[in-house]
């Protein structure tokens, strides 16, 4: 589920030019989540996005949570959930916490980002529900704008596309707790698509996510269609993993 949740984000384009003037509402959004790999195709789970602006911060507050509801004809009682406050102007992520559920183990992660000057550091705290602190450590993040899981959602649907022609890229730092990574979004042109039986123009980008590892450079791929109206919602999101394929689709939203 952890993977489902960092699932649901070259020529380098100037951020005054790309990012537009689209605000981040208070909004509900849900996707299902679909694993194919080989001959299995199965339900794995949902996902629920939740935003709510913080009045006279200029901050907003977003919570993804998920959760398996069947794969391979089992129920698996998963859930994760990620909190997080993110300036609304630059998207910014101030401070994330990471709720983890799994095999009757709980956790809590959280990462405080230091957004005080020219810093690039992060305290990263994991601990139980009791209060034991299980690790704590400070991280290099990484210069510049830098954002985390969750931020990715929002920024993307900033980028103004209309002014890019296909193959334009922007890049940026992203930060999950571990260790920096580059974040490459490459805009892949416009086309209609058939979805919920309407038409639905949509932009296609890439999200190439790329770290070192001991020398080498690992990516990780994921294709994503916003749609082109005034809300800019992702509405699917494929994305690989080491094992199979995985498939976000927007099922609906409400309005906060």
């Amino acid at each position: 589920m952890k993977k489902i949740l960092m699932t649901i984000g070259m020529g380098l384009v100037s951020m005054a030019v790309t990012v537009g003037a689209w605000t981040v509402p208070d909004e509900t959004l849900h996707y299902s989540v679909n694993f194919k790999w080989g001959l299995i195709d199965a339900n794995a789970g949902i996902a629920t996005l939740t935003t709510e602006n913080m009045p006279g911060t200029g901050q907003f507050k977003a919570t993804l949570s998920g959760k398996s509801v069947d794969l391979m004809g089992h129920y698996y009682a998963v859930g994760d959930t990620m909190v997080g406050t993110v300036m609304a102007e630059t998207m910014q992520p101030v401070y994330t916490q990471h709720l983890s559920r799994e095999a009757g183990m709980f956790s809590i992660e959280t990462v405080t980002y230091d957004t005080s000057g020219n810093s690039s550091l992060g305290k990263i705290v994991k601990e139980l529900p009791d209060g034991k602190v299980v690790r704590s450590r400070v991280s290099h993040y990484g210069g510049g704008l830098t954002l985390d899981l969750l931020a990715v959602f929002y920024y993307i649907r900033q980028i103004e596309y209309e002014k890019m022609t296909p193959g334009e890229c922007v890049k940026v730092n992203i930060f999950s707790g571990k260790n920096p990574e580059t974040l490459t979004v490459t805009y892949d042109g416009t086309r209609v698509i058939s979805f919920d039986g309407a038409d639905r123009q949509v932009y296609d980008i890439s999200l190439t996510f790329s770290a070192e590892d001991g020398g080498h450079v690992n990516t990780d791929r994921m294709n994503v269609s916003v749609s082109s109206d005034e809300d800019r919602i992702p509405l699917l999101i494929n994305g690989s993993l080491k094992i199979g394929h995985l498939i976000c689709r927007y099922v609906g939203d409400t309005q906060v």
